[in-house]
């Protein structure tokens, strides 16, 4: 098949978040499996307009900056459907045409008007989700007002696991029988190395015994780093040496510092700021004895996929879809989005390492065995098949 991804991020372009690993390992992963793939993204600064990397066509869009970010990304899908036709005029039409999140609706809209090309759309999470659960009005609404309508037109929508479809469901009125579900996935064998956790965690000022949670993540009210918190009291109280690594930014840092400080835990917290060197972040997975994701709304949660490489479990929140692909007392634990259950669960990972240890071990075959990116690529192959 020739199938065209749309994307405003890619890690050959510019990468902002957690769309970017995405669209580009399944790119590699469908050509892998044979498929001509073409991606149609952004221009970073000194990047070429086309480049063949590792069998996949990047194509790279300039386009008239706006301090509007929805003006701007109107700007940049017009330059895209440019592209893609005379991409397409060249080279011959394509089978799919794979739309990633609210930023490309318009370009969708043009391409499929234009040329009535099959379109799959994939939510990798929805406005109400990053507001915090919340239907917040000026641009929140005109960005919603894309999300429905990238679904209107699509012939397919990806939503990542069934948490997160309910939702896509209950917002933008999305029919069931449109919806499919398909996972994110992970290179486990990337986080592969041996490490000295006691090293690893005295650059933290953390004891080479002491038993340590981390939270990986946006430091916002979505992710739930309050809930963690207010876990803390409770678990020192049983394992008063016990120490919670925050790595990541957002609103709420400064406020939690002080919470921290107000509560008398300070000394059980620390907060990295925001880590870029993947080698250090995979070093601090493997460091720690469990990965906590307490979010009030995450659509899947790929740090669940990377603690698993790195042989950790994961406390996870239910009604989420971070909680959903944990496999309780498995792979690691849900709980509800609690303090009090939170603080349960991390008990539990420190009253058995052993149990904690097994649980790490089968999420990380896990990892390498459902959640690897050929699965996925194979997965989604049979959804276009739906449509071509």
């Amino acid at each position: 098949m020739r199938i065209a991804h749309f994307s405003w991020e890619s890690l050959h372009s510019i990468p902002v978040g957690g769309i970017s690993p995405v669209v580009t390992e399944l790119a590699a992963a469908q050509q892998r499996r044979g498929h001509e793939v073409h991606v149609f993204t952004r221009m970073g600064p000194g990047q070429k307009h086309y480049e063949n990397i590792d069998g996949v066509h990047y194509h790279r869009c300039s386009f008239s900056f706006h301090p509007d970010l929805i003006q701007e990304m109107h700007n940049m899908s017009k330059a895209m459907a440019h592209e893609f036709f005379k991409c397409e005029d060249y080279s011959g039409k394509f089978d799919i045409i794979h739309g990633h999140d609210w930023h490309v609706v318009p370009a969708l809209d043009e391409i499929k008007k234009a040329r009535g090309h099959k379109i799959v759309f994939h939510f990798h999470s929805t406005q109400y989700g990053r507001d915090g659960n919340k239907f917040n009005g000026g641009a929140a609404e005109a960005i919603r007002g894309l999300e429905w309508y990238g679904s209107y037109i699509a012939d397919r929508v990806i939503t990542l696991t069934h948490a997160f479809k309910d939702e896509v469901k209950w917002v933008h009125r999305v029919p069931e029988d449109k919806i499919r579900i398909s996972h994110n996935g992970v290179h486990a064998r990337n986080f592969d190395g041996w490490i000295n956790p006691g090293e690893i965690k005295a650059k933290y000022h953390i004891g080479p015994m002491d038993p340590t949670i981390l939270f990986i993540g946006r430091i916002t009210y979505m992710k739930g780093p309050d809930l963690l918190i207010e876990a803390i009291p409770e678990v020192l109280r049983e394992f008063p040496h016990a120490k919670f690594v925050f790595v990541g930014d957002g609103d709420m840092k400064h406020w939690l510092e002080q919470k921290a400080r107000q509560m008398g835990i300070a000394h059980a917290v620390r907060f990295t700021g925001w880590m870029s060197n993947c080698k250090d972040k995979a070093d601090l997975y493997k460091s720690v004895d469990a990965v906590c994701v307490p979010s009030r709304n995450e659509p899947f949660g790929v740090v669940v996929l990377e603690a698993w490489s790195c042989g950790k479990p994961v406390i996870a929140t239910h009604g989420t879809g971070a909680g959903e692909i944990v496999w309780h007392e498995v792979t690691g634990l849900r709980v509800y989005q609690t303090p009090q259950s939170i603080a349960w669960g991390i008990k539990y990972i420190f009253s058995d390492f052993e149990r904690a240890r097994w649980m790490g071990r089968n999420g990380r075959r896990a990892a390498e065995e459902a959640f690897n990116w050929d699965n996925i690529a194979k997965h989604l192959e049979n959804v276009y098949k739906e449509l071509v």
